[in-house]
């Protein structure tokens, strides 16, 4: 998704008319020549998930273990910039496709591919055994289904069995390989995996309330307590009145459909059984509507493909599910809702409500940190996106509830500023988090002390900060409850789409998120919901109004709220324009922000953050406190666009003026942009000595295109660096960075590649932990940089003031031990720079929850004069059972596997470490620009970091550490520790790894 100049860097989404004739344009070309099973085969890359690559191994998946798969099917360069030039036509007004979607079929028959090719694919995989369950309207996809023992043979991969967070998953374990007449169509391969998101709802403890009096401005023991119902979401958010005639129904919709498909005004999309018995109508449902004053609702539930079944009662997915339907049917209390379900919500659901076109609109409330995911899973699902937008459908997206760190679960954050996907894809609207604050001093002006008769108690709207309700000491609160945030900050996959501009818009050539936020906090003050999930202190289902049968409500939080909301609003925009489809709105959001309605329907929001409490010297936190986006005036990474005036955003709708409608250049695809480091010689660099770095970007397309031309900005912690951006030669640019001038301490670099009228743009992030301008890169091989890869930092030791290094036993260590036994120990070096002297304090993060015990032979680190002092880090693979992690599964914003901390780039080898290949979309063979950009950083004096990656057993010569009672030893698997070196404000750190075998 970037653009072709870097003012337009991701396409808006245009559409080409529903009365598209195929045969006005090319007919799509057979791309398969000759026999599929003839030649070599071809890897396809970035498969593994972050959560597999650090769950502990059980050996091989049973062979009989039935697995629901797809291969994603990519486009020719000619068909991205067909659709480039549609996509831009499509949101211009002037233009005769304005407003003119695809159905499935015209999209296929443009950008789908051919029948031949569909045939040889299908009889492929017929003959490797596999049963074909469906190919895709959109002709983009293939569904198949077969056994684990059948896809290792046909994809040459290994899939294994799995255990992480105490629950068994499959997945394979190497990235597969394809025949190279087959690999050369496939963007991707879905279902290798079991592993699924989890939904984002925060849930709050309530107490017991008067069941006499079902209603929500509640004083107990002194304490007064507002829950959200949904005449308060009315009040507050200035809903249209009831004489408006906006009941969300009559929008239009599934024009074309194929005999037997339902559709609805909104799509909700789901991964359990609605109830325990799957039918309708649902008593929750039924129970909220009631209370609420709500007619009965229009729903219809469509299983996508395979049946996941009822969430057990430790699960929150029915939750989430209630929650979405019921607050979707708030804001649009006439709307058709379609409940679509699936045991894979992403690959199954999503799919199905594209390339079906169910509904305009969309909303999930489920996503992935983008580190997390894989780059193929990512690519697939954004190609999904891109469909839905040019048939017209909008995708609303939760932002996530870890606020600005989206990779961490529970507790202080460690993995850094992350976001999360698909709500940082520019084709879907990122929907953010708000709290109530105007609110806290004077509540009596905008509450009332007597509720309504449908449980309303607001007055009027009241003034909102970021949602945040994280606290310094415990930062984000396990187990999905209580204390979270709102998700927000800049992508590290997806450049800025030529929209996104504007009053306070970043200028980091980043897709950044969210658009909108509306209320999500738990605590002030969560929603109401019937539900009979208990999965996140749920209270059983509804009896009494809004109540279960002990007088509790169900009180939640969290962005899930915020995505059905906001479809439900844009449900009353279709009706109120009578269209029957939005598209990406994300030009006409931007469109309010840079006109003259915006202050007039959005509650700007100027104060407040979306930080997260960290954990001091790990990635973005060199410091400790807290790491985030504090809101201004404008647009701003906490809150987006603000929240808004319903009344006013409906009404308004139709006479903005939607940012770039003017026509022009606009990508529809990712490049990826690689990155490495090496010395001047172009060895690799273990460490330099020098105040500055030599940058430079070498930038390549096809191999029979031109070359590129265009500029390339680089970056420092996501702020443009020099004064202006820097002219491509023969393909190649380069700069010089002025190291001493950066603060000692953790930064990033990264490099944005604008496009050209040939190539899309791309941006590329530094990935491995680095030392600059005095020591120690962390791996002896040359860096990958990998495009749009998850941020870490670079450390930086000052050229100019006293500070001081850390530095590994070797670049990027890689230490062996037998679980239960002591690893040889490791030899760290703290070494003054510009006459450093003092204590150096250690510390150790082991954030993927290995039980282990440690210790460093000395620490603190005292130092009198210029040598460098060592202290042996020691590592024993077992703990006292007493203090063995129990880690519970996660229920927050997802995906983050382990125990939800470790960014699985941090894993394994120095091999690993330098081969960092995450999130790149799309794949090189489907891009309409296969870019690849080489940043190398040079050093005027190398300091050499000496040996190669150090394999070390367990003590005994790594014999096998038998359990000793009341020990609990550490399960297979790949562990990182950091090591932090903390003297007054200075602060650097350092990773090893450590590989316990089955």
């Amino acid at each position: 998704m970037r653009s072709r100049r870097l003012s337009h860097l991701i396409a808006p989404i245009a559409f080409v008319a529903a009365t598209f004739v195929p045969s006005a344009h090319a007919v799509v070309q057979n791309r398969i020549a000759g026999s599929v099973n003839s030649g070599a085969r071809t890897p396809l890359t970035g498969t593994i998930t972050g959560r597999a690559k650090r769950a502990a191994d059980l050996g091989v998946a049973p062979a009989g273990k039935r697995l629901e798969m797809s291969l994603r099917f990519s486009m020719t360069v000619a068909q991205e910039a067909d659709l480039t030039q549609l996509l831009a036509d499509q949101l211009n007004p002037a233009s005769a496709s304005y407003h003119q979607w695809l159905t499935p079929e015209q999209f296929g028959a443009r950008f789908g591919l051919s029948s031949a090719d569909l045939a040889k694919v299908s009889g492929w995989l017929t003959s490797q055994g596999f049963t074909i369950t469906g190919t895709a309207r959109s002709s983009n996809y293939i569904s198949f289904s077969g056994t684990a023992a059948q896809a290792q043979v046909a994809f040459g991969t290994s899939i294994h069995s799995l255990t992480v967070d105490g629950e068994q998953h499959v997945s394979n374990m190497t990235d597969p390989t394809l025949p190279a007449a087959v690999a050369g169509v496939v963007n991707a391969i879905t279902g290798l995996n079991d592993f699924r998101p989890k939904p984002k709802l925060r849930a709050r403890n309530s107490s017991p309330i008067d069941p006499s009096q079902p209603l929500y401005t509640q004083t107990i023991s002194g304490v007064t307590s507002h829950y959200i119902s949904p005449a308060d979401l009315y009040t507050i958010y200035d809903f249209p009145p009831t004489s408006a005639g906006l009941t969300g129904s009559g929008v239009g919709q599934c024009g074309s459909k194929p005999s037997g498909t339902v559709c609805g005004d909104i799509a909700v999309l789901g991964q359990t059984d609605f109830n325990e018995a799957n039918t309708l109508p649902d008593s929750d449902v039924t129970q909220f509507r009631t209370a609420a004053g709500l007619p009965a609702i229009n729903l219809k539930l469509q299983l996508a493909k395979t049946d996941p079944g009822f969430s057990t009662p430790t699960n929150p997915d029915v939750d989430e599910a209630h929650i979405d339907v019921e607050w979707s049917g708030t804001a649009a209390p006439g709307a058709a809702i379609l409940y679509i379900y699936d045991a894979d919500i992403f690959n199954a659901a999503l799919g199905y409500a594209v390339t079906n076109k169910v509904a305009p609109i969309i909303t999930i409330s489920y996503g992935g940190c983008e580190s997390g995911l894989g780059s193929a899973l990512v690519s697939s699902l954004n190609m999904l996106l891109e469909e839905a937008n040019a048939q017209g459908q909008t995708v609303i997206s939760s932002s996530g509830d870890s606020g600005a760190t989206d990779c961490d679960l529970t507790g202080l954050a460690t993995e850094g500023l992350n976001v999360d996907f698909p709500s940082s894809s520019p084709y879907a609207t990122s929907a953010g988090g708000t709290m109530f604050s105007g609110d806290v001093n004077t509540p009596a002006t905008y509450w009332s002390s007597a509720n309504g008769t449908t449980g309303g108690s607001a007055i009027k709207y009241i003034p909102e900060v970021p949602w945040n309700e994280t606290t310094a000491s415990a930062g984000l609160t396990p187990g999905g409850t209580g204390g979270g945030a709102g998700g927000g900050g800049a992508s590290a996959v997806f450049s800025k789409p030529f929209w996104q501009t504007g009053t306070g818009v970043p200028n980091d050539s980043s897709r950044d998120v969210p658009d909108i936020s509306l209320n999500a906090a738990a605590m002030h003050d969560g929603y109401l919901v019937c539900s009979s999930g208990d999965g996140l202190g749920g209270v059983g289902p509804c009896t009494n109004g809004f109540l279960s049968s002990n007088g509790q409500p169900n009180v939640f939080g969290g962005t899930s709220f915020v995505a059905p909301t906001f479809a439900g609003i844009l449900a009353l925009v279709e009706q109120k324009l009578g269209t029957g489809g939005l598209g990406n709105i994300g030009p006409t959001l931007y469109g309010f922000l840079n006109g003259p309605t915006y202050g007039s329907v959005f509650h700007d929001i100027t104060s407040g953050n979306n930080s997260v409490p960290c954990t001091q010297g790990t990635s973005n936190c060199p410091n400790g406190g807290s790491i985030g986006y504090t809101a201004g005036t404008g647009y701003d990474q906490a809150s987006g666009l603000g929240s808004f005036d319903v009344n006013q955003l409906v009404t308004g709708w139709a006479g903005v003026v939607p940012v770039g409608t003017g026509g022009g250049g606009v990508g529809a695809n990712i490049s990826k942009t690689a990155l490495t480091v090496t010395s001047a010689t172009g060895s690799s660099v273990c460490s330099v000595s020098s105040g500055s770095l030599a940058l430079s970007v070498a930038v390549t397309g096809t191999a029979s295109g031109p070359t590129p031309t265009g500029t390339v900005q680089f970056f420092v912690d996501n702020v443009a660096v020099g004064s202006s951006t820097t002219t491509l030669a023969n393909g190649a640019a380069t700069y010089s960075l002025v190291t001493s001038a950066l603060s000692s301490g953790g930064h990033v670099i990264s490099a944005s590649y604008s496009g050209d009228g040939n190539y899309t743009g791309s941006k590329g992030t530094l990935l491995a932990p680095v030392s600059l301008s005095g020591v120690v890169y962390q791996d002896g091989t040359p860096f990958t940089i990998y495009p749009n890869g998850a941020i870490a930092s670079v450390d930086v030791v000052s050229s100019k003031t006293p500070d001081f290094s850390i530095s590994a036993p070797t670049c990027g260590a890689n230490v062996t031990v037998q679980g239960g036994a002591t690893a040889a120990g490791q030899t760290f070096t703290i070494t003054p720079f510009n006459g450093f002297t003092g204590p150096v304090n250690l510390t150790v993060t082991n954030p993927d929850g290995m039980a282990a015990t440690t210790t460093f032979s000395v620490s603190p680190i005292n130092i009198t004069t210029s040598a460098g002092v060592t202290t042996s880090f020691v590592v024993t693979a077992s703990e006292p059972t007493a203090t063995a992690k129990s880690i519970a599964p996660g229920f927050g914003p997802t995906r983050r596997g382990g125990s939800g901390k470790m960014p699985w780039y941090a894993a394994g080898s120095g091999a690993t470490l330098a081969g960092l290949c995450l999130l790149m979309l799309p794949r090189r063979r489907r891009l309409s620009a296969l870019l690849v950009a080489l940043l190398s950083i040079s050093a005027l004096t190398a300091v050499g970091c000496g040996g190669s990656s150090s394999n070390s057993g367990g003590s005994g010569g790594g014999g096998g550490g038998g359990t000793t009672p009341g020990m609990t030893n550490s399960a297979p698997g790949t562990y990182t520790f950091t090591i932090t070196a903390i003297s007054g404000s200075l602060v650097h750190s350092v990773q090893i790894s450590y590989t316990v075998p089955q």
